[in-house]
């Protein structure tokens, strides 16, 4: 009997440190991905004078604090001394909704200024090119990411930014087209403050869930 837990037990850890290994691998692979393309259209969106693009990009780079965050928390909980501690992981996925929240009101800000006095010229076949490959990139980290995110509230919040992410690159492909069909230049402004509230949305549920978590994780402790 005794072997047989010592072998359950063997194989439970086995698989957590699988678990945990996979997480660290996608969220990698998700950050060096996002970091790296959030210069490309930050270069892309000056050349344009798209906000749209610029916002993006903003986006994008604050989204590496957050898959960073996510990643150091993924880590420091398969440590010896943390190892089960979901505490920091959930603590992970509060900061990640509260900076996505952050982010989404900071673009809705820009948006209105920009509706305010829209430019005079917008360059959107360069805004087109670069929010398409954008939109390839975020759908490739949304498809990375989803599957472990409906059971992991540290891996939803990684999720949720680079699906804030793929959304922000359909409304920049969107913006581009009513650019360059119509001469529409306050599609920029508009489709940043549509981002904004999908983002926002998005952001207020995994919030809850991380504050209702911890609450929870904290009355444990103190039965404990």
């Amino acid at each position: 009997m005794h072997d047989h837990h010592a072998h359950c037990n063997h194989h439970a850890a086995l698989n957590k440190d699988s678990v945990g290994s996979n997480k660290t691998r996608v969220l990698t692979i998700a950050l060096t991905l996002i970091a790296g393309f959030s210069l490309v259209e930050l270069m892309a969106g000056r050349f344009s004078h798209s906000l749209a693009l610029m916002a993006d990009s903003g986006h994008l780079f604050s989204d590496c604090f957050g898959l960073g965050l996510a990643l150091l928390a993924t880590w420091m909980t398969r440590q010896p001394l943390l190892r089960g501690d979901r505490r920091l992981e959930v603590l992970a996925a509060l900061i990640n909704g509260i900076s996505i929240v952050a982010i989404a009101l900071w673009i809705g800000w820009e948006a209105v200024v920009r509706l305010q006095s829209p430019p005079d010229e917008i360059l959107s076949l360069p805004m087109l090119v670069t929010a398409s490959v954008g939109l390839g990139v975020n759908s490739f980290n949304v498809f990375l990411l989803h599957k472990d995110s409906h059971h992991d509230l540290n891996l939803k919040g990684a999720f949720l930014h680079v699906f804030a992410d793929a959304v922000s690159s359909v409304g920049v492909v969107m913006a581009a087209i009513a650019i360059w069909a119509l001469k529409w230049m306050w599609a920029d402004g508009v489709i940043s403050l549509l981002v904004s509230g999908v983002i926002l949305i998005t952001a207020v549920p995994l919030v809850m869930q991380s504050l209702n978590a911890l609450w929870g994780e904290q009355q444990v402790v103190i039965e404990d």
